[in-house]
């Protein structure tokens, strides 16, 4: 509806909703001729920024659903998941992969997809059905090893178009993202503002572990909304935050 609106900011790059969608079907052509397909689980693992999100998406173009790791985790936790995932691709940078030694699949990183068109072979989106999937997410393991979790596609739009009607959420919202991709309330805070025409803000992992600095993030990107658990929330206001007025504060996951 508004191609050039403002779909997502990180890591000092901004793209509209048309560069958004052109970057994420780059990626699904690239992820596309590896062999990816519908049904199939691709893990990600890459650093805080708008590559992750388009990466995400692209997944989820070809009728793929994502596995999320963190790459500030244990290597030990990442290769326990993606072997019991049985996981054949990671899209990660080269340094993440040379720590994955025991990783037999293919590892894809998206930074060698350069700016050309994607092809017309894509497949055209598909209707959710109920056996769909929209992504693969690992438990913490605190009763023993961590247990993949199959969440499909249906209950993550339930959810999207639930919160976008209560507490909502309008186009000219802009959230900050401070959760990491592998917690599930990521889906909210990458995707809920694309489903509406509102912006992404995506913050830095300097800035999540240093509250100062996600003060000012809070400050000087104009943001609107913001979702974290209480444990952000008090070090934000220990390290003298006094709140925003025009903030619309989300409260949970602890």
């Amino acid at each position: 509806r508004r191609p050039a609106s403002v779909a997502v900011e990180a890591d000092g790059i901004v793209l509209t909703y048309a560069q958004l969608l052109t970057r994420a079907e780059q990626l699904a052509a690239a992820l596309q001729a590896r062999g990816v397909r519908s049904g199939q689980a691709v893990a990600i693992c890459l650093e805080r920024g708008s590559e992750m999100l388009a990466s995400v998406l692209a997944v989820l173009r070809l009728g793929a659903h994502y596995l999320p790791l963190d790459p500030a985790h244990p290597s030990a936790r990442l290769a326990f998941i993606l072997e019991d995932s049985g996981t054949g691709l990671l899209i990660a940078a080269p340094a993440l992969a040379d720590t994955l030694t025991d990783f037999r699949g293919a590892i894809f990183n998206p930074a060698e997809v350069g700016d050309a068109p994607a092809p017309d072979s894509l497949p055209a989106v598909a209707s959710p059905s109920p056996d769909h999937l929209a992504y693969l997410i690992y438990t913490s393991g605190s009763t023993g090893q961590p247990k993949g979790v199959a969440v499909p596609e249906l209950a993550v739009l339930n959810f999207l178009h639930s919160m976008a009607r209560r507490p909502g959420l309008a186009a000219d919202d802009r959230l900050l993202a401070v959760t990491t991709l592998a917690f599930d309330i990521a889906a909210l805070e990458l995707l809920l503002p694309l489903t509406v025409g509102a912006c992404t803000v995506i913050a830095t992992r300097a800035e999540l572990v240093d509250p100062r600095r996600l003060m000012i993030r809070l400050a000087d990107a104009r943001i609107s909304v913001m979702q974290a658990t209480p444990a952000l929330w008090r070090n934000l206001v220990m390290a003298g935050w006094a709140g925003q007025p025009t903030l619309r504060m989300l409260c949970g996951g602890e």
